[in-house]
């Protein structure tokens, strides 16, 4: 009687994992559906992880947007991040990182940029520029513009390289009780709300017109 007992419960825990495994991956994969007609020719896919991609093209220059689930940071909830890549050619042969918050735990940021620059008055306290040489005079022609799309706290990191930019934001904060209980990421979230991808495009478009000689013939970069 034990035994079958014992079978029972171990039959019925693997059963309500499966399920909330199958639930799981179907939340990750749906999480950008909402968001796939803001595009032109949106292709949705997943990453290894199972979370949503999508990818397409606006005011057609190439856009690729991606989710990403920070690691545990110690005394911060979990954070999930919508990242937005626009490629098109831009005049300038630097790479500027603008990264709100450093905790560590940035995987996506530039690691390799050899030159830390001053933090223009003004903007938050917290936040660390990086480049490459010849980043500071891209960062005085960028401070304006920076400046607006840094007074959302939401804003995580901006990217500037000769071939796009990348803005990350955040897309959703891990559910507080979860996380004390289990040290767990759960966001509540059904999906990525289409305003804020629609919000990170106009972001991306103005600092990509601020940075071209000619903001009206902005040429878009082949994907590799």
């Amino acid at each position: 009687m034990f035994l079958a007992v014992s079978v029972l419960i171990a039959l019925t825990a693997a059963v309500f994992c499966l399920r909330q495994g199958r639930r799981s991956a179907a939340w990750r994969a749906g999480l950008l559906s909402g968001c796939a007609p803001r595009l032109e020719a949106p292709r949705l896919g997943r990453d290894r992880a199972g979370f949503a991609t999508l990818d397409g093209s606006h005011d057609s220059l190439p856009v690729a947007v991606r989710l990403i689930p920070e690691a545990l940071v110690h005394r911060r909830l979990p954070q999930l991040w919508l990242s937005v890549s626009l490629r098109c050619r831009l005049p300038t042969g630097a790479t500027l990182d603008v990264l709100r918050r450093p905790a560590g735990a940035e995987f996506y940021a530039p690691a390799d940029l050899p030159l830390r620059l001053d933090t223009p008055a003004g903007w938050p306290a917290d936040t660390l520029v990086r480049g490459t040489p010849e980043a500071e005079a891209l960062l005085r022609r960028a401070e304006p513009i920076l400046a607006k799309i840094l007074a959302d706290p939401r804003v995580k990191e901006v990217l500037v390289t000769p071939r796009g930019l990348r803005l990350v934001v955040q897309a959703a904060q891990g559910a507080r009780g979860a996380y004390l209980l289990t040290r767990g990421s759960r966001f509540d979230l059904d999906g990525v709300a289409p305003a804020l991808l629609d919000e990170t495009l106009a972001g991306l478009h103005r600092l990509a017109r601020a940075l071209s000689h000619n903001p009206d013939e902005i040429d878009h970069v082949r994907a590799a």
